[in-house]
């Protein structure tokens, strides 16, 4: 009873000591866009590049340019890079800055100290702009950093300067004086201005936490746990690697082969979030798919469901090579591929008349990537999201699946959908959009309008389709120029007249079959490649 006593004493003078913290802590995400706007008028910005940073009731502001928030809204990076073409540099290498004295993402001006306001921020880069002036002492308060970028600067004053880059704040230094300012001379209000009543505080919680510290180690001692405390995992810049690629993979080296995530290496945008190309080495390339944070259903459901894709291999489908998952950052990283995807292939395959067997080819690669997935995982995998964007090539034309597995994983509320359900308008099956009961037979019907689009020149929602009555798809029109015996202007330019008419009829009618109302017609992705292997053209 004593004991309980004592920790209740305890418990209340805790509560006593962080109750001013607590309340000064409410409301730190409008603390944070509001310290971003001051930050905002401090910069010289004539070519807009913080456009987007306007307080409205449409966005907030973890939607800006350059911002990047956690599930409270707190910002935890915030990176406005000035040249892009130079983030690899070393710090103590730096290139010529001549080439990038154009750039109209360059920001002048000065940093404003109320960069210091961002006390959840973990990375803070604005290298090679034109900021000068003194680097405010504030950043040094800032205890989460973990990555400061200034260099390509003119910046001045009293702290460590090697050619204008400012080093990391967190490496350690003999003479530290030179690093931040010297509390001696510090006169801000938030170190020689403390409270009685705060100092008070500050030194009850410390004597708190050491007592209650003291009583679990007693705790755990008198009942013999066992414990290692040698050996202390940082989660935070963990990376899983499913495929040893002969090289280490760590969290910095993938971030910084990203650019940080910069915006000219992003190579697309999907339901998911955006892919980034991360080229580590010349012979070492990734597609990088940066997920938003906080959309996963839980630490051990998402570290569940990840180790089971990784059980996923087939020749058709894109590669999971490994992956990271925080509170503050989530990607996957797959194989790069350089040919780009299936939805790009269609647009620009009207400057060049495209051989049959590749159209072909890019089919059959696609119905076994599904088969497999259906008849051969157990349990079975239902990818919900199959569109032409997602189909990925390389430059032999060989097609490759991605994104399987992730509607599940990411759970179907969170999807890019405009149905309600997982998959994009336009490729849903029917019975999935009204009843929201899936099935592989879903992904067949996602297929089939993949195949209309690939051997016409009509997309699933064509703009030309408008003229006709609401639900006319690109399924109504292959029926209706059927039914007007117009079979051959359904084909794209120039494939009538160069493939087999018979075979180009049979995978017509193979893309009309996937996409027919009733399920039980509906055939299933194996029936498909064994069609398509039947009427297969001479190898490429």
């Amino acid at each position: 009873m004593k004991l309980l006593g004592l920790v209740f004493l305890l418990f209340n003078l805790f509560m006593f000591s962080f109750s001013r913290k607590l309340l000064t802590e409410s409301g730190g995400g409008l603390h944070d866009e509001a310290a971003l706007l001051k930050l905002k008028s401090s910069f010289l910005d004539p070519n807009g590049v913080l456009s987007s940073w306007v307080s409205d009731s449409s966005s907030n502001h973890c939607s800006w340019y350059g911002v990047s928030c956690n599930s409270d809204s707190r910002v935890v990076s915030l990176i406005l890079r000035g040249c892009d073409e130079l983030e690899g540099s070393g710090v103590l290498h730096l290139p010529d800055l001549s080439s990038c004295s154009s750039s109209k993402r360059r920001l002048g001006g000065v940093i404003s100290p109320v960069v210091g306001d961002l006390s959840e921020i973990r990375v803070l880069s604005l290298s090679f702009n034109d900021l000068r002036g003194e680097i405010p002492k504030e950043i040094w308060g800032l205890e989460k950093l973990e990555i400061l970028d200034l260099k390509g600067n003119n910046f001045i004053g009293g702290i460590r300067v090697v050619d204008n880059v400012v080093l990391r704040k967190l490496m350690s230094f003999e003479d530290e004086d030179e690093i931040g300012p010297s509390s001696a001379d510090d006169d801000s209000p938030g170190k020689s201005g403390l409270y009685p009543i705060e100092v008070a505080s500050i030194v009850s919680a410390s004597v708190i936490v050491f007592v209650l510290l003291v009583l679990v180690i007693l705790f755990i001692y008198t009942r013999k746990w066992k414990r290692n405390s040698q050996v202390q995992v940082d989660e935070i810049k963990e990376i899983k690697v499913f495929v040893d690629i002969g090289i280490p993979l760590t969290y910095e080296i993938i971030v910084r082969a990203t650019g940080y995530f910069s915006n000219s290496n992003c190579i697309g945008h999907g339901g998911f979030g955006s892919t980034y190309k991360a080229e580590v080495s010349p012979t070492n390339v990734f597609a990088v798919k940066r997920l938003s944070v906080g959309r996963f259903q839980g630490d051990q459901q998402f570290h569940a469901e990840i180790s089971a894709l990784e059980m996923v291999r087939h020749p058709n489908l894109v590669m999971l090579i490994g992956y990271h998952a925080s509170e503050t950052e989530m990607f996957l990283i797959y194989n790069y591929l350089s040919g780009g995807n299936l939805q790009d292939f269609i647009k620009e395959r009207s400057k060049a008349a495209i051989e049959w067997k590749v159209l072909h080819k890019i089919a059959l690669d696609v119905a076994r990537a599904l088969s497999y997935l259906h008849e051969q995982c157990s349990p079975k995998v239902l990818h919900r999201d199959i569109k032409p964007s997602n189909i990925l090539l390389d430059n032999n034309y060989n097609a490759y699946l991605s994104d399987f597995g992730l509607s599940k994983l990411l759970g179907t509320s969170q999807s890019h959908v405009t149905t309600g359900v997982a998959g994009t308008f336009g490729y849903v099956a029917p019975e999935y959009a009204m009843t929201c009961r899936v099935s592989e037979k879903a992904d067949v019907y996602s297929y089939g309008i993949v195949l209309l689009e690939l051997i016409s020149d009509k997309r699933a929602l064509d703009p030309s389709f408008s003229s006709h009555e609401n639900g006319f798809n690109i399924v109504s029109w292959a029926h209706m120029m059927l039914s007007q015996g117009k079979a051959k202007e359904v084909f794209t330019t120039g494939l009538w007249e160069t493939g087999p008419p018979d075979d180009l009829v049979e995978v017509l009618h193979l893309a009309l079959k996937c996409t027919v109302d009733s399920l039980s017609i509906r055939p299933t992705m194996k029936q498909a490649v064994r069609l398509l292997k039947r009427i297969q053209p001479s190898r490429l």
